[in-house]
C-alpha cells in the first residue's frame, strides 16, 4: 500500500486524490488550509462567494507593478480552492490536453446582462463563454470528482514537507503535528506550492521564479438606471479574445458598488516575469509577492493595444445607450485622458491590476520534471499551476483540472 499525502484541496488535488484513491494499493490523505465543506453554489455572482467568511486568503497581498503599494490577492482556501470562487470562465489551452469531468455550459440568454448584451453587438467574434455550472449552478471539483475512500482533513494548514535527506517522508503542519507518508504532493497554487517547498529547505534553483499572471486594466462603467444589474445576477457571460488581448465585461461588480460594471482588456500571452519568496518561516505569514507586470516592454505594447481594442468597443453606440459614465482611476477621471498610445502607456503602471491566474513558480524543467517530480528529490512532487512553463493563453482553471488528470494518469504507469 503506498500512502499519499496531498497538500491543498483545490483544482489540482481534488482531481489528484479521486484518481488515485480509486486504485486498490493506494491509500490517500488530502489537507486543506481551510474549510473541507464546498463553498456555496446557490448563487450566479462570484463576488457572493468570494465575500463568504474563510473562502480566501484574507492577509495574502501582492505588488503588481514595480513601485505600487502591495494590494490584497484572492487566492480561494477551502475544498475547491480557487475553482470555488473565480468567475466560472472555462476555456481549455495550455500543454496538456486531457479529458476532465468538470461541467461547463453557456448561460441562457435571459441571464446576459447590459454589458454582456453591449459587447456582443458592438464586437461580432464576441461570445458566449463557457461556464463552470451546471443547470445554472456552480460546480467545482470537488463536485465532479468523488472522494470516497480519501481521508480528506479540514484546517490542516502545511507548514513543510518532511525530508529524509532528499526523500520525503511525510508533512508537518503548522500545529506541529506530523504525517508519514510514502509519497508528498504539494497542490497549494502557485503562491503557496513554492512557500511550501522553500520552508522545507528543498534547494532546487528557481523554487518561485519565474512568477505570472495575466496583467488587466480595469475601466469603471457608471450604468444607466435601465442597464444597472441585480448584484446577485451572473457577473460574467461573455468574452472577446482576438490574439493575445481578451476583454472580459463585468456586469457588476457585486453589492458594494450597485450601479457599475467593468471592462477588464487584459493580456494573456505574457513575457514579464516575477517571484515569491518568504517572508519569514512562520507558516502563518504570507509570502512576499511581486509580479513586475509591465517590466518587459512587449507587455507595455500589448496592454496598451488591449486598452485600445476597450476603447474602441466603447464608442459603439451599444455602449453608449447603458453608459452614464466611463471612469479610469477610483477618482472619476474620464476616458478622455487616454487619447494616444504614449498616454495609454504613462496611465497603465498606476493602476493595472490582475486577473488572478498566478502560475509557473515551480515550472517544468526548471524545479520539477515531465512527471512532476520534483528534481533530484525522491517521492516529492509538486502539480497545480505553479509548474506550468508558461501562463496558458486562457483562464487557469480548466488546464490546472487537466494538468491533474494528466500526471494521475501517467503517475499510475511510473
Amino acid at each position: 500500500m503506498i500512502r499519499w499525502v496531498i497538500a491543498g484541496a483545490g483544482s489540482a488535488g481534488i482531481v489528484l486524490a479521486s484518481r488515485l484513491a480509486a486504485r486498490r494499493d493506494h491509500e490517500v490523505v488530502l489537507l486543506e488550509s481551510g474549510s473541507s465543506t464546498p463553498a456555496s453554489t446557490t448563487g450566479s455572482s462570484f463576488f457572493d462567494v468570494l465575500a463568504e467568511p474563510g473562502r480566501t486568503f484574507d492577509d495574502l497581498t501582492a505588488v503588481r507593478v514595480d513601485g505600487q503599494a502591495p494590494a490584497g490577492y484572492r487566492r480561494g482556501r477551502g475544498l475547491g480552492g480557487s475553482g470555488a470562487v473565480n468567475a466560472m470562465v472555462a476555456l481549455r489551452g495550455g500543454p496538456f490536453d486531457a479529458d476532465h469531468r468538470l461541467h461547463t455550459e453557456l448561460a441562457d440568454p435571459a441571464e446576459l446582462g447590459a454589458v454582456d448584451r453591449a459587447l456582443l453587438d458592438a464586437a461580432p467574434d464576441a461570445t458566449r463563454v463557457p461556464l463552470t455550472r451546471r443547470h445554472g449552478r456552480r460546480i467545482t471539483a470537488a463536485e465532479c470528482y468523488s472522494l470516497d475512500g480519501v481521508e480528506v482533513r479540514g484546517n490542516a494548514h502545511v507548514d513543510r514537507v518532511l525530508l529524509d535527506g532528499t526523500r520525503a517522508v511525510g508533512v508537518r503542519l503548522a500545529d506541529g503535528s506530523e504525517l508519514a507518508a510514502d509519497r508528498v504532493v504539494v497542490s497549494a497554487g502557485a503562491i503557496h506550492s513554492p512557500a511550501v517547498l522553500l520552508r522545507s529547505g528543498v534547494g532546487v534553483p528557481g523554487i518561485g521564479m519565474g512568477l505570472k499572471d495575466h496583467p488587466s486594466a480595469p475601466i469603471t462603467l457608471a450604468l444607466r438606471p435601465e442597464a444597472t444589474a441585480d448584484p446577485s445576477s451572473l457577473a460574467a457571460a461573455t468574452l472577446l479574445q482576438r490574439g493575445p488581448v481578451q476583454v472580459l465585461p463585468l456586469n457588476h461588480v457585486g453589492r458594494t458598488a450597485t450601479g457599475y460594471g467593468l471592462l477588464l482588456p487584459a493580456l494573456m500571452r505574457v513575457r514579464s516575469e516575477g517571484s515569491v519568496t518568504l517572508a519569514s518561516d512562520d507558516p502563518w505569514e504570507q509570502p512576499t509577492v511581486s509580479f513586475r507586470m509591465l517590466s518587459h516592454p512587449d507587455d507595455v505594447h500589448g496592454m496598451v493595444d488591449a486598452v485600445e481594442v476597450a476603447l474602441e468597443l466603447l464608442r459603439h453606440p451599444s455602449f453608449e445607450r447603458i453608459l452614464h459614465a466611463v471612469y479610469v482611476d477610483d477618482a472619476g477621471t474620464g476616458i478622455d485622458v487616454l487619447n494616444s498610445r504614449e498616454r495609454i502607456a504613462e496611465w497603465l503602471p498606476g493602476h493595472v491590476g490582475d486577473y488572478v491566474h498566478a502560475s509557473s513558480t515551480c515550472r517544468m524543467g526548471v524545479v520539477v520534471d515531465e512527471l512532476c517530480r520534483v528534481i533530484d528529490h525522491e517521492g516529492l512532487y509538486v502539480c497545480d499551476a505553479s509548474v506550468f512553463p508558461d501562463v496558458p493563453e486562457v483562464n487557469t482553471h480548466i488546464p490546472t483540472v487537466m494538468l491533474a488528470e494528466t500526471m494521475a494518469a501517467r503517475w499510475a504507469v511510473s
